[in-house]
C-alpha cells in the first residue's frame, strides 16, 4: 500500500471525517419523523413527506443539502495535505449542516402544526439527530486538523 495513502488513513480527523459522512448517509435510510393521523402514518424524510393527502408546505430539498454535507467530509479527507483547505471544508460544512437542521426544525413544526398534531404525538426517528452528530464530528475533526497544522508550525520554527 501506498505510505502517502497509510498516513492518511491513520490521521484522527480521517476517522472523525469519516464517521461525520458515514451519519449523514445514513439519514438517507431513516425517517425524520413519523405522524400518525387516525389510521395513515405520515412519514417525514429527506425525501420530503410521504402518504399525505394534505400539502403540508415542506419545500427544503434535504436530500440535496445532505447529499452536499455528506460529500464534503470526503472531499476533505482526500485534501489531506493541505490542512487549511480541510478546515475550509469542515467550516464551509458547519453551515451546510446548521442550514439543515434549522430547516429540519421548521419543516417539522410545520407538519406537526398542518396536521393539526401535538409534539407529544410525533414519533422522532434517527434522521433528527444524525446531522446533529456530524455536526459535532466535523467540530472534532477540525479541532485535530488544526491541532496538526499547529505541531508542523512548531516544527517548522525548530528548524
Amino acid at each position: 500500500m501506498d505510505r502517502k495513502i497509510i498516513i492518511m488513513l491513520q490521521r484522527i480527523q480521517t476517522i472523525y471525517l469519516s464517521l461525520a459522512a458515514i451519519c449523514l448517509g445514513l439519514t438517507y435510510a431513516f425517517p425524520f419523523a413519523k405522524y400518525l393521523v387516525g389510521d395513515v402514518e405520515v412519514e417525514f424524510s429527506v425525501y420530503g413527506v410521504a402518504n399525505s393527502a394534505t400539502d403540508l408546505g415542506v419545500f427544503f430539498p434535504y436530500y440535496v443539502v445532505v447529499g452536499i454535507g455528506a460529500l464534503m467530509p470526503i472531499w476533505a479527507i482526500t485534501q489531506y495535505k493541505k490542512r487549511k483547505n480541510q478546515m475550509k471544508i469542515g467550516r464551509m460544512n458547519y453551515l451546510v449542516l446548521l442550514v439543515t437542521l434549522t430547516f429540519m426544525y421548521i419543516d417539522l413544526e410545520k407538519c406537526t402544526s398542518a396536521l393539526g398534531l401535538t409534539e407529544e404525538s410525533v414519533e422522532y426517528g434517527a434522521s433528527m439527530f444524525l446531522p446533529a452528530v456530524a455536526l459535532l464530528f466535523m467540530f472534532l475533526a477540525n479541532r485535530s486538523i488544526k491541532k496538526d497544522e499547529a505541531l508542523v508550525k512548531s516544527l517548522d520554527r525548530l528548524r
